[in-house]
């Protein structure tokens, strides 16, 4: 799991951290849904103020949104370059209900990151920075 957090670490942030847990804010939220004629449009952005903490020791990925949302790592992938040019970080995950989701980081050429949560039939992302 120190990989992980290396990944992550080198991923998200430039700052030097000190522990094994990387803690995040979420600044805006999206999302948007399945139906029976595929995939809505993005929401408008909310503004939010919430809690994001990766703990590479637990193995595991908190949101502190209204409801906390817990997801144990089950694997992670190598980070990769998307056809946008941005850094890719992706986990494959279970929550706390016990489904399965993806959970990606994404460092964004311009700087800027994001975390989405992507389950078979919902996505959202956060806009997130270092805390």
């Amino acid at each position: 799991m120190k990989k992980i957090l290396l990944l992550v670490v080198m991923f998200c942030v430039t700052n030097i951290i000190s522990a094994e847990v990387l803690k995040l804010t979420a600044y805006e939220f999206a999302y948007k849904a399945s139906n029976d004629y595929g995939w809505s449009d993005w929401s408008e952005w909310d503004d939010c103020n919430i809690l994001v903490v990766i703990d590479s020791d637990r193995e595991r990925i908190t949101i502190y949104s209204n409801s906390t949302q817990e997801f144990d790592i089950i694997e992670a992938e190598d980070s990769y370059v998307d056809s946008d040019g941005d850094e890719v970080l992706k986990f494959t995950c279970i929550d706390a209900e016990g489904l399965r989701c993806g959970i990606r980081f994404i460092l964004k050429q311009s700087g800027s990151a994001q975390l989405y949560c992507d389950y078979n039939d919902l996505m959202y992302v956060y806009n997130v920075r270092n805390r």
